[in-house]
């Protein structure tokens, strides 16, 4: 007679509803990835309008970011597309006029920095 083998068993079937936890759990962490990455490239936009606004109003980066934010307040659209019309309208020069009307409001009301000293 042989001996009893575990290690010889077929394995047992996963539970069902062991397997549904997994896949709503990997459908959520690929949901919230997706997520992630959208975050980093709205992040990216939105410094490089920072940048572009600061550089161009001679204003300092936080007073850039008061004017993004301040338009999308105002224009009622999200941060993120405010940003983005900024960082195309660098390329091209269009932007929306409800877009412009805000943003140069906003600019008018900011402390242009002093220029820079040469040495």
């Amino acid at each position: 007679m042989e001996a009893h083998d575990p290690e010889r068993e077929p394995p047992t079937p996963p539970d069902s509803s062991a397997v549904a936890a997994k896949e709503e759990e990997i459908c959520a962490l690929r949901e919230e990835v997706g997520q992630l990455k959208q975050a980093v490239r709205s992040h990216a936009t939105v410094d490089q309008a920072i940048g572009a606004l600061a550089a161009i109003s001679n204003i300092r980066p936080e007073q850039a970011w008061d004017v993004l934010t301040e338009v999308s307040q105002h224009t009622n659209l999200k941060l993120r597309l405010v940003a983005e019309q900024v960082v195309e309208w660098t390329c091209d020069g269009e932007l929306s006029e409800e877009v412009r009307r805000a943003l140069q409001e906003s600019l008018a009301r900011q402390e242009q920095c002093d220029p820079p000293q040469d040495s």
